[in-house]
């Protein structure tokens, strides 16, 4: 994955990146926790899109068009507090009368308003009547206005909306919602620190962009041609068709109108340009999957799917590893099971002649290879486990023996509940050949000696499949390691820290089911040993 060499057009010293790196540094001076939001709309911006900013008066919503105003050389801007009386006029000029007196012409002087303007923003979007609407629809997309009998075509960089609520329901206002691609949630400062910071400081002016970083029309169109030809690997491809996949899921549920998920082509392929402008910010000549990240702010409809977006994307871009440790576990059962498919089915109770498992302390099992330390499991309570289905359980650390242990929980267990000091974890448990499994993961317990020849050589292909397995595992460790310092490396100038928290512990989570394969492998190679 190469990356682009080219320094910025007018300013030579610098690359893409830190040309747009210092931009948003200028942006974001002297305003707290805003960030990504400043960064999320310069990105918007550049890419040619608009954004929806959520959130209640008072939080630099309106900042960030100014801000943004600020980057671009020369440029205009025009902001705007809708209300339910606001008309065309006001938005897109007043009608000219000496045009419309002599020359019987139908057109607007649209000097100072949002036809003239590279940045708009309006407050209170959702109060624009029908008729603003409607010449929104076309300025947004389409970049152009219908000015009588002429078609403008608009220099508008961004549209920044604002509103402390969404659009209603059932008003017409669905077309115009889709129009606005990124959608980000401004709210209060939440660190106390950061607030009495805000607090002590002195008002001051906007900031002073120097000439050299300002971005052109030259420049602008520049970076637009480049940013279309950034590469669409394959693997951010797999993560946008789980995004998709899981989307469809949520579409079904109950609980959710499926409107509430609906993404249109329209927005798809939007999407892509954003992450292919994000490529090009950053440097590179290819989309990564650091800039699939940036969906979350992409592809919510409502403020009660917004937590679950911020589940589904993530979830996404491990999907591929997930789904790798899933089959690997799915194949370590079906091999237990063959293991088990001679053992006599049900409950059926071990006799001391048919017992080949090593006593502990008269009573007890020794579960091999547990990975909190030593572990035992009682020998009474194997006979109440089944061979089909699961039986509750429970775990403690009794001190008395300063160990681990396990109980099956049925009617007339012996289990003194105050060895636990209250400190239980439930289980499941099911009996396998040689051992137990517990949580869906097998251990065996120490044998009184080995298999004979005749048991070895059955065992043979089962260890050959672990193997096999094994050499996945691996293989998913190396391609989960490389995926993981993707993140951990990341420099990804549009990734807030509070993105990354969310890869992160999504990470967190596989890396728990790589450990938890691992110990199966390794609990399976000792039940087939």
């Amino acid at each position: 994955m190469g990356k682009k060499k080219e320094p910025s057009l007018f300013c030579d010293t610098l690359s893409v990146k830190d040309h747009a790196s210092s931009l948003i540094k200028y942006m974001t001076d002297g305003i707290y926790e805003k960030q990504h939001i400043m960064s999320m709309a310069l990105l918007a911006a550049i890419a040619g899109e608009s954004v929806f900013l959520l959130g209640p008066p008072g939080t630099a919503k309106s900042m960030v068009a100014r801000r943004l105003k600020l980057v671009f050389k020369d440029a205009k801007a025009f902001e705007y507090l809708m209300s339910r009386f606001s008309t065309p006029d006001e938005i897109f000029g007043p009608v000219s009368i000496s045009k419309l007196k002599n020359e019987d012409r139908y057109e607007r002087l649209v000097d100072g308003y949002l036809p003239d303007a590279e940045i708009v923003f309006l407050d209170e979007i959702w109060k624009a009547g029908p008729s603003i609407q409607n010449a929104l629809l076309t300025a947004i997309n389409e970049r152009i206005f219908k000015n009588g009998s002429d078609t403008l075509k608009l220099p508008m960089k961004a549209l920044i909306a604002a509103s402390n609520e969404l659009p209603a329901e059932d008003e017409g206002l669905e077309a115009l919602w889709d129009r606005f691609l990124v959608r980000i949630v401004s709210n209060c400062i939440s660190s106390e620190t950061t607030f009495y910071k805000m607090v002590r400081e002195k008002s001051n002016s906007d900031p002073i962009i120097p000439p050299s970083l300002l971005i052109t029309e030259e420049l602008y169109h520049s970076w637009q041609s480049s940013i279309s030809d950034i590469v669409i690997p394959d693997d951010v491809c797999h993560v946008i068709t789980a995004i998709r996949k899981a989307i469809k899921e949520e579409m079904k549920s109950e609980d959710f109108s499926p409107m509430d998920y609906y993404i249109s082509d329209r927005r798809w392929k939007k999407v892509f340009h954003l992450m292919q402008a994000s490529a090009w910010l950053n440097d590179r000549d290819s989309i990564n999957i650091t800039d699939c990240l940036l969906l979350i702010h992409c592809l919510w409809n409502k403020t009660q799917t917004i937590s679950k977006v911020l589940e589904i994307v993530p979830s996404a871009i491990t999907s591929g590893i997930d789904v790798r440790i899933a089959e690997n576990k799915t194949a370590l059962d079906k091999l237990i099971a063959q293991l088990s498919a001679n053992m006599p089915q049900g409950r059926v109770p071990i006799t001391e002649d048919d017992d080949e498992f090593a006593v502990t302390n008269y009573f007890y099992y020794t579960v091999d290879g547990f990975n909190k330390g030593k572990c035992l499991f009682s020998k009474a309570d194997y006979n109440h486990v089944d061979t089909k289905k699961t039986t509750d359980g429970i775990l403690y650390f009794d001190d008395r023996n300063n160990c681990w242990m396990i109980h099956a929980i049925y009617t007339g267990a012996p289990f003194d509940y105050k060895m636990s000091n209250g400190k239980l974890t439930k289980l499941k448990l099911q009996k396998c050949n040689g051992g137990i499994i517990v949580d869906s993961i097998p251990y065996a317990f120490k044998r009184k000696s080995r298999f004979g020849a005749k048991g070895q050589e059955q065992q043979t292909s089962s260890f050959t499949s672990t193997e096999i397995i094994f050499e996945e595992c691996e293989s998913i460790k190396k391609d989960f390691a490389e995926l993981q310092s993707l993140f951990a490396n990341s420099t990804n100038i549009f990734v807030s820290s509070d993105d990354k928290k969310l890869i992160m512990r999504q990470l967190s989570k596989t890396e728990k089911e790589i450990g938890e394969l691992e110990i199966k492998i390794k609990n399976t190679k000792l039940l087939i040993r």
